[in-house]
């Protein structure tokens, strides 16, 4: 592979960062604004999703301002732009490492919405207890710390590094080395296992949602003769916000896959686009809580209530 590699900081990548960042924070604030106060009584399933959009305003804020990752492909190394490197001087690697631990709890947060919705739907046939969401959340837990331990251990020291990079990379060594911070990885043993750990935390938490969806739906199928019809509904609409926010992970998820099978391949823009993908990745957040907010009717009719009296107050 011809290794066409920028070393500047892109300010176009940067410049999206910061505005996704801005967004995401007033769009999820609106949202737990609207769960805290517009959700009325649909037990502590609120609870779970005031969690997951915490979760997910902390991720966006903690990768794409407070990190701000600038990847290197097609090595497999890159650098931060983010005031966790340039304020607090944390290096490359730990800050990622935050990173992963803030995309592994948003996975899980969502995750549990889905056990906990399952939960309330299921007290008809007794089929899920309380003690099973506590021992899914502490699974989920494990997992995630499994996953972020190895990724811990791939990390490398600053001339670790830059001894590999002047083997096997002798024309960018002057590049890497006029970086005042940076991280490379290489393919072994312990990146395999990150790699597989990822893969089987992702498998786990898509089989969870999976399985809680599937019993809902031939729960709701029954659940109408045992409910009245406006709490029918409420349920009815919790779940098809929860499938619809799921429906929204690729955007978060599908970029580093694609990077990764692109890495395969010869293909010689995969920097540029991987920046153009991680630019589509700080917008989850947002398009998540968008989606919730349109989806759960007593969030799209507080909107369109106050919409429409700010249009009429105008004209």
């Amino acid at each position: 592979m011809s290794l066409n590699i920028s070393f500047e900081t892109p300010k176009w990548l940067v410049t999206c960062y910061h505005s996704s960042t801005i967004i995401s924070v007033f769009i999820n604030t609106l949202g737990i604004y609207l769960i805290k106060s517009q959700s009325g009584a649909i037990d502590s399933f609120r609870y779970y999703l005031l969690w997951f959009t915490i979760c997910s305003l902390s991720s966006d804020i903690c990768l794409f301002f407070l990190v701000q990752p600038i990847p290197l492909l097609p090595i497999w190394a890159g650098y931060i732009n983010g005031p966790l490197w340039s304020v607090f001087g944390i290096s490359t690697h730990m800050t990622s490492l935050v990173g992963s631990i803030a995309i592994g709890e948003q996975a899980a947060a969502l995750t549990m919405c889905f056990v906990r919705k399952y939960q309330a739907l299921s007290r008809i046939r007794n089929e899920v207890s309380k003690s099973s969401i506590i021992f899914v959340w502490i699974f989920t837990q494990i997992v995630i710390a499994v996953w972020v331990t190895f990724y811990y251990f791939t990390g490398m020291d600053r001339s670790t590094s830059l001894n590999i990079i002047a083997k096997n990379y002798p024309t960018l060594y002057p590049k890497f080395l006029e970086l005042e911070d940076f991280q490379l990885y290489v393919r072994n043993e312990i990146t395999t296992c990150f790699l597989i750990s990822a893969g089987f935390m992702a498998s786990i938490f898509i089989a969870i949602i999976i399985y809680s969806t599937v019993r809902m739906i031939n729960i709701l199928k029954n659940l109408e003769k045992h409910v009245s019809a406006v709490n029918f509904k409420k349920h009815k609409a919790a779940v098809g916000s929860l499938i619809a926010q799921f429906l929204t992970t690729p955007i978060a998820f599908v970029p580093p896959v694609a990077s990764g099978v692109l890495l395969c391949f010869d293909f010689q823009h995969i920097q540029v686009t991987n920046w153009a993908m991680l630019a589509l990745a700080s917008c989850h957040g947002t398009v998540n809580c968008l989606v919730m907010i349109l989806t759960c009717p007593p969030y799209r009719g507080y909107l369109k209530r106050h919409v429409l009296a700010a249009f009429r107050q105008n004209s």
